[in-house]
Formats: C-alpha cells, structure tokens, sequence
C-alpha cells in the first residue's frame, strides 16, 4: 500500500463523525499477562454493533486482525498502535499462535516442539497448495479457464465474508496477541522504539467497501450483492484504548 494511499485512507473516517452512524466498532478492554519472561500476553475483546432498527449488512470477518497501514481491501478488522499520540506505523509487533490467516488453517498453538511445528506446518502447506492444483485440474476438465476459475474463487470468498447484523444487535469478540517484548523496529527508512515508560493505545477500524470489490466478483455474484438492502460502506473507528509495553 503506498504512503499516498495510507494518507488518503486516514482522512475518510473524518466525512463519518458528523453523522449518524449505523455501526460501531468497541474496544471493550485490553488486559495482559507476563506468563513467561520474554513474553506478554494481551487479551483484546471487541464487539460490532448495529446502531440501527434495521437489518444491515457489509463485508467482514470479524476474526481476523490486521495493521491498518496494510492493505484496506481486506475484510478484516484494522488496528492502529500509538505511542503517546503519534502512530507507529510497524509490522511485527504483535502475533498470534492462532493461524487464521489461511481459512482452515490448523491450531498449533500446542505444538511447543519447533521441529514438530515446522513439519505439521509445512505437511498443511503441501496439502493446501495440492487442493489448489486439484481445482485448477477440475477447471481445466470442465474448460474453465485458470483466470476465470480463480476469479470464481475470489468471488466465492467474499461472498462467504457477507456479515449481517439484526436490528440493534451487538456481537463480541476476543482475540490474544502475544509480543516477544523486543523493542526496536525498523520499517524503510523509519524507526522505532517502544519506550519502557511511554503510555500506548490501540485503536480499531472497519473498512467497509461495496463497489470497489466489483472487479473481485463475478457478474452473477454483483448482481446478488446490489440486491441485498441496508448494505454498509464507510469507515468507522472505536475509541483508543490503553495498551501495557511497559517493564
């Protein structure tokens, strides 16, 4: 994502304060552990609220977490991480022993064996990316071709993250992080260091898009998507809350 675009996408949530919003997004609270020394837990909860007395519904999975300075296509749930009031614009501070980021992907979050991890990891991969050639395969069969088969896939998925809320509903979430407590990054020609004293915040978003994924779906998919009533484009933010980075 370029610096131009992160501007452009940062100055959207302004045009959305001065109305009625029909969602919010709650950082309902933020706690941490120490359970080992060269590592702190967080446990972030989260809900999404239907403001409205109608049903709505948008683009999301709610599950699914990531830096807002990446790519705003994705229909996850964005974060931001502050330093006092200045935004840390780094990967890498935060993971997960959860992996979400591949639909069906395993938890081995109780593999504590490296070498066990690394093979059920890589035996997934090699299963996962043969599943892919069979469906390539199976295309081609049917004289599909791969850009359409893959497209029909592209469409597949979004259509599977079309989220629906009921009048007022509010639904919540909780997702653990987990940092190494290491302290310097370094991203392009920037850097940064997560004071020992410093107060720090995290913020989410929700960018909501409809049109812009018409290059992603199919025609037939499109055609379904218009038809479906109250569905929600725009960005929306929680409230910061406080983080602990601190010795």
């Amino acid at each position: 994502m370029t610096k131009l675009n992160y501007l452009y996408f940062l100055l959207i949530p302004i045009v959305f304060f001065g109305q009625n919003k029909p969602i919010k997004i709650n950082l309902l609270s933020v706690t941490s552990t120490d359970s080992i020394p060269d590592e702190r837990k967080f446990i972030v909860n989260y809900s999404i609220e239907n403001t409205t007395d109608k049903e709505i519904s948008f683009f999301l999975n709610p599950e699914k977490l990531f830096p807002a300075h990446t790519n705003p296509m994705g229909t996850g749930v964005f974060y931001k991480l502050f330093q006092g009031n200045d935004e840390l614009i780094i990967n890498g501070v935060f993971y997960t022993k959860n992996f979400k980021s591949i639909d069906g992907f395993p938890d081995y979050s109780k593999i504590t064996n490296e070498k066990e991890l690394e093979e059920a990891t890589k035996k997934f991969f090699e299963a996962y990316m043969k599943k892919q050639k069979e469906k390539e395969k199976l295309d081609s069969i049917n004289g599909v071709s791969s850009e359409i088969g893959t497209k029909q896939r592209m469409s597949d998925e979004l259509m599977n993250a079309v989220f629906t809320l009921k009048p007022h509903e509010t639904k919540t979430y909780s997702t653990t992080w987990y940092w190494d407590k290491k302290r310097y990054f370094k991203r392009d020609e920037y850097e940064y260091y997560l004071d020992e004293k410093g107060t720090f915040y995290v913020q989410f978003f929700l960018f909501l898009m409809k049109e812009q994924y018409q290059t992603k779906l199919t025609n037939e998919d499109y055609e379904k998507l218009v038809k479906i009533p109250n569905f929600i484009k725009g960005i929306y933010q929680s409230e910061k809350i406080e983080i602990n980075f601190r010795e």
